[in-house]
């Protein structure tokens, strides 16, 4: 497939309907999660299956968003949309709304009908496929309108019409001869940091989904397919929600009765039992990113590369690093090393060191006149060596003036420095003697709008995640000193 004429954007929510319609999909991972999903659909469609479940996992970047559009695109416009005159997709960003699907459901089929009638319609996201197509299913749009009107009747309790009244709409749907293609995009934005629950109704009608989740899995709600997306698993949304004290977490543990000791365990939407029909994790490696980039014309130095598939293995941070290097650099990227590269990231990173800097825990500075982890970090990244492993220590300890006439002692300061900084969540541990930088970090650095994990890329947000991991290791250290003094005590 030609990609004359296509740029790629930070975010795929910007792709107009034409590029959609041109876009080549069927690059690494994201190729691979387009072709599972419709082969899914066409089990639906042919009626091999009367439900799909799929559930596909991958950072803040990695192309889920993509993936989904595409494949909403081609089910309504594409080449084989006679195949899908059935399918209504129904396609929710969670952390632009408030977790009260019924509403949400009007308002997305009353858009879909005022995208087919006028030109002027300002187009969002989630309206995707030309409007001739639409106009194919205007008939059951406003038929689904008028069931829902009926629905909202139906219930006494507001979070129950919510959910149970939603579902009830889409079992209308299949009365009527048609599929809904269910979409949950960002769900990470609902369990860990709470922007899809923007109200009280919002936040019950949730649990009433969270209790409900089995049904919904197994396909015994409706007929047809459910898509879920996330950053990270699940229970790790979960359990990190509850350590970092969401106060949406807060409320929703209260509701189901779940200790915050056996979160995990406990909390319906990770048990063992919640199977998906298809499921995958879009994990970039080097020869992907390096496809990508070669084929949409962002020829980064194969050192960025590296450094992007080990750190933050994203087409987001490709795109995000082509454009920094030509505006603050003014060069070519290919020809930009990790070295030249802090140069355009500088002013991100000095921005992130001098507010920590201000910042206190206890009433004692993050920062001390003693501490001099912050200055080896910096001349870590000043050096290139946003990844280290244990055959470039002697090159770190260079860097960082430390002696390697004795090349055994050298590797083990290089060793204990690195390992130091990973308590503090600058770098991370990825093996025995391998490191790399923060993958928050450098997406903040790179003014990706959202971290990793889904989480706002602001500054508070950045600094909030490593005061939470220094005043973790000043608690560790507490225990341990107590520890050794009640041992000398007792001797």
């Amino acid at each position: 497939m030609s990609t004359v004429g296509i740029e790629l954007y930070p975010k795929a929510e910007s792709y107009r309907q034409d590029i959609l319609a041109k876009i080549d999909i069927n690059i690494g991972p994201v190729g691979f999660a387009y072709r599972g999903l419709l082969e899914e659909l066409n089990e639906v469609v042919r009626g091999s299956k009367i439900y799909s479940a799929a559930y596909i996992e991958g950072l803040y970047g990695s192309g889920k968003t993509l993936v989904l559009r595409k494949l909403v695109y081609d089910i309504v416009s594409g080449p084989d949309k006679e195949k899908y005159k059935n399918v209504i997709p129904i396609y929710f960003f969670l952390g632009e709304m408030d977790f009260r699907l019924l509403q949400e459901l009007k308002g997305y089929f009353r858009d879909l009908i005022t995208y087919t009638s006028s030109e002027a319609y300002a187009v969002k996201p989630n309206i995707i496929g030309e409007r001739s197509d639409w106009k194919l299913r205007l008939p059951i749009l406003e038929e689904a309108v008028k069931i829902i009107g009926e629905v909202e009747k139906s219930y006494k309790l507001e979070e129950e019409k919510e959910i149970l009244g939603f579902f009830d709409v889409l079992r209308e749907l299949n009365r009527k001869g048609y599929y809904p293609l269910l979409i949950f995009d960002e769900f990470e934005r609902v369990i860990y940091t709470g922007d899809g629950l923007k109200s009280d109704l919002g936040r019950k009608a949730f649990v009433t989904y969270i209790n409900n989740y089995l049904e919904l899995t197994r396909g015994h709600l409706y007929s047809g397919m459910f898509v879920i997306t996330t950053t990270r698993p699940i229970d790790e949304l979960v359990k990190t929600a509850v350590e970092e004290q969401r106060p949406h977490m807060n409320f929703i543990m209260s509701q189901l009765g779940v200790s915050p000791t056996r979160v995990v365990e406990d909390f319906p939407l990770v048990r063992g039992h919640i199977v998906y029909d298809f499921k995958t994790t879009l994990d970039w490696y080097d020869l992907h990113l390096e496809l990508l980039a070669n084929r949409y014309g962002l020829i980064l130095h194969r050192e960025l590369l590296h450094l992007v598939a080990h750190v933050l293995p994203t087409p987001r941070a490709i795109v995000q690093i082509d454009k920094k290097i030509k505006t603050h650099l003014g060069v070519k990227p290919e020809v930009v090393t990790p070295q030249e590269l802090y140069k355009a990231l500088e002013p991100k990173i000095v921005e992130f060191l001098e507010r920590l800097k201000k910042e206190k825990i206890d009433s004692r500075f993050i920062i001390t006149a003693r501490t001099q982890w912050h200055l080896k970090f910096i001349e870590l990244l000043k050096n290139g060596f946003f990844v280290v492993k244990s055959n470039v220590y002697n090159d770190v300890a260079k860097a960082l003036g430390i002696s390697i006439e004795d090349y055994r002692k050298a590797r083990q300061k290089v060793s204990q420095i690195l390992h130091d900084l990973c308590k503090i969540e600058l770098f991370e541990a990825t093996g025995e003697g391998e490191y790399r930088l923060n993958p928050q970090i450098l997406a903040y650095a790179l003014e990706i709008e959202r971290l990793p994990d889904g989480s706002i890329a602001s500054l508070n947000e950045v600094i909030g995640k490593i005061k939470n991991a220094v005043k973790k290791k000043r608690e560790m250290q507490k225990k341990y000193r107590e520890q050794e003094e009640r041992k000398k005590q007792e001797e």
